[in-house]
């Protein structure tokens, strides 16, 4: 598929994600798209088309003092076959500023890692008993913190969606949401994971046949 082609479902994609952050916990945010390479495109929060950089933005809050920023990245590429727009990897990281150096937390999808798991959340902050172990264990690693942790989440066909990570903040309310905003979160959910779905079938057609072939009988008995 041409890259004008990339280039015009990644647009569609970017205004489903800044339309899906304005009707759910934010106000006036920018989602765009730009071409990041030869085959692979980036959208994101207030990005940069030329330093293709992203920058948080500003989640609905009940307090005039204390809010939270989000920050959202894709890079999408087309795939071979079938030409489907497919996430080579995302980042949802929430902030406690538009400049805080490092997030609270983020979720990342980097699909291919080697070292640890694709879909993983990585959390800032001190923990008492985990630092010590960290320190006498990890030898591995160059910093010792809890947030050079990947939990994982799920692995890269059930990892936690956008709009599980807006559901979060709302129901734990770091976020205020709009009126209605479980009914879109809901509605956009189904289609991830709808995605996902045909994607894991397109993997294992040959279980695809098998479970249908199992409600095909039961219907028949």
């Amino acid at each position: 598929m041409a890259q004008s082609d990339l280039a015009g479902q990644a647009r569609e994609f970017a205004h489903k994600i800044q339309t899906l952050l304005n009707r759910t916990v934010t106000d006036n945010a920018r989602v765009t798209a730009a071409v990041a390479g030869k085959s692979l495109v980036a959208v994101g929060t207030n990005l940069q088309p030329r330093e293709l950089i992203t920058a948080p933005v500003p989640l609905r809050s009940t307090s005039r003092e204390h809010r939270c920023f989000l920050d959202v990245q894709f890079r999408l590429y087309l795939e071979s076959e079938g030409n489907y727009l497919t996430v080579e990897s995302s980042f949802f990281g929430v902030y406690s500023s538009a400049t805080a150096p490092e997030p609270l937390f983020h979720y990342d999808f980097e699909r291919g890692k080697e070292g640890y798991t694709e879909a993983h959340l990585q959390v800032f902050g001190l923990n008492e008993a985990l630092t010590p172990m960290m320190l006498a264990l990890c030898t591995r690693r160059k910093k010792k913190q809890m947030g050079e942790l990947h939990f994982p989440v799920g692995g890269r066909r059930f990892r936690p969606a956008l709009e599980d990570v807006l559901e979060f903040l709302i129901d734990e309310q770091l976020a205020m949401g709009k009126d209605g905003w479980d009914a879109e979160l809901d509605r956009c959910r189904d289609e991830f994971r709808d995605i996902q779905l045909k994607a894991a079938i397109r993997r294992y057609p040959d279980l695809a046949r098998e479970v249908l072939a199992k409600i095909d009988a039961g219907k028949k008995a």
